[in-house]
């Protein structure tokens, strides 16, 4: 895997960073369907070192770009991570 990514981990109230980890960021395409119809589909997955911080419905941001994560998969020595992205100006408003 190539660690060549800043994938920021962000507080899910303010939106700010509070930790930054390298990933392995590939294109990557999975649908995610819900009873009340809604499907999400994820376009991208993040491969990055176990952390502590990453949670499911948790947000990070990769460059100018929030994700949430939809899914999880922890393996012996890293987490892979099935991210959606927000629209561009998620988040913008949280700020006070």
């Amino acid at each position: 895997m190539f660690y060549d990514t800043k994938l920021e981990i962000l507080d899910a109230t303010h939106f700010k960073p509070v930790l930054s980890v390298m990933a392995d960021v590939q294109p990557y395409r999975k649908s995610f369907s819900f009873e009340d119809g809604y499907i999400l589909e994820t376009t991208y997955r993040a491969f990055c070192p176990l952390e502590s911080l990453l949670q499911l419905n948790g947000y990070v941001r990769i460059s100018k770009n929030v994700f949430i994560i939809l899914d999880i998969k922890e393996w012996s020595d890293y987490v892979e991570l099935y991210l959606y992205r927000c629209k561009p100006d998620f988040g913008l408003g949280e700020e006070e």
